[in-house]
C-alpha cells in the first residue's frame, strides 16, 4: 500500500478542481450546456457530495467495523479488478444504479465550493491516519464494483475525483475555454 503517493495524487486533483473553480464567475459555474447536462458546479458538487457521503463513509465503516462493513468474504468483481489494476476509472460516461444516482445541486458559491473541496482533503487525511491499523478483510459492497475495503475506498476516492475532470472538461467546452 503506498498509502502516502495516493494522498499526494488526491491532494493535486482537489487542487485542480480548486483552480477550475477560481476560473471562472459563479454564473458560469452554474450553466449548464443543456438540460440534460450538469454545470460545472454540479460536476464540482458531484465530487465533494459523492466522496464525503459515498467513498469517506465506507472507508470509516471498514476502518470501524460498522454497520454496512463485513468480515465474511467478497472481494471486488471484474469490473472492480479492471479499475483497480489500471488506477482509474474508465475515460466513459457511467451510469449509477438508481438506488445511488441523484442529481446534484447548483453551488450556492464559490467559497462554498472551495470550503468543501478542503472538508474532502481533511476527510483523507484523517483516513490516511488509519489505514496502517486498518483490517483489510472488513469490506462494504459498491454498487458497480462489489466489495471493497478501507484502502481501496481510499484509492476509489482518487480514481473518482480524477474521473470528473472529463466532464468539467466538456463543460469548459461548452463555456468557450479549449
Amino acid at each position: 500500500m503506498d498509502t502516502e503517493k495516493t494522498l499526494t495524487a488526491f491532494k493535486a486533483h482537489v487542487a485542480k478542481w480548486k483552480e477550475l473553480v477560481e476560473k471562472y464567475e459563479l454564473e458560469e459555474l452554474t450553466r449548464k450546456p443543456n438540460d440534460a447536462s450538469w454545470s460545472l458546479g454540479q460536476v464540482c458538487y458531484h465530487v465533494i457530495k459523492v466522496h464525503e457521503a459515498f467513498y469517506m463513509k465506507h472507508a470509516w465503516q471498514c476502518l470501524h467495523q460498522e454497520e454496512g462493513a463485513t468480515k465474511s468474504g467478497g472481494s471486488k468483481n471484474f469490473m472492480g479488478r479492471i479499475i483497480f489494476f489500471f488506477k482509474s476509472i474508465p475515460p466513459m460516461k457511467i451510469k449509477m444504479p438508481a438506488s445511488h444516482a441523484f442529481e446534484p445541486p447548483q453551488p450556492e458559491s464559490k467559497k462554498q465550493l472551495s470550503e468543501d473541496f478542503d472538508k474532502m482533503v481533511e476527510q483523507m487525511d484523517a483516513v490516511y491516519a488509519q489505514l496502517p491499523h486498518a483490517d483489510l478483510n472488513i469490506r462494504s459492497k459498491h454498487p458497480m464494483l462489489d466489495m471493497l475495503n478501507a484502502w481501496e475506498w481510499f484509492q476509489g476516492a482518487v480514481f473518482h475525483a480524477k474521473h470528473h475532470f472529463l466532464q468539467a472538461k466538456r463543460v469548459e467546452k461548452f463555456l468557450g475555454v479549449n
